[in-house]
């Protein structure tokens, strides 16, 4: 009887300390979780931005290339030649 008694205080005890270690590693994984959700966070931010930069890059591209139209329509209007800014 006492075998019996020593051996299931021994599988509650075995029960207890994974139950401690399953604990901590939901702690770890916890933690992990909310740097990763931290970190896409950032990441999201910094896509944001670099989206916003290529849109205003985007823009004055745009902006020079309408210039560039409107100069060489004026050169051709006025009977200028392209061929002075070879």
């Amino acid at each position: 009887m006492a075998d019996s008694q020593d051996n299931m205080l021994r599988l509650s005890d075995d029960m207890g300390k994974m139950a401690d270690r399953i604990g901590q590693m939901a702690d770890r994984i916890g933690s992990m979780a909310d740097r990763i959700l931290e970190t896409q966070k950032i990441q999201n931010e910094n896509i944001q931005l670099t989206q916003q930069s290529m849109l205003e890059v985007m823009k004055m591209m745009n902006d020079q290339f309408k210039a560039n139209s409107k100069m060489i329509e004026l050169f051709i209007n006025k009977g200028l030649s392209t061929d002075m800014f070879k």
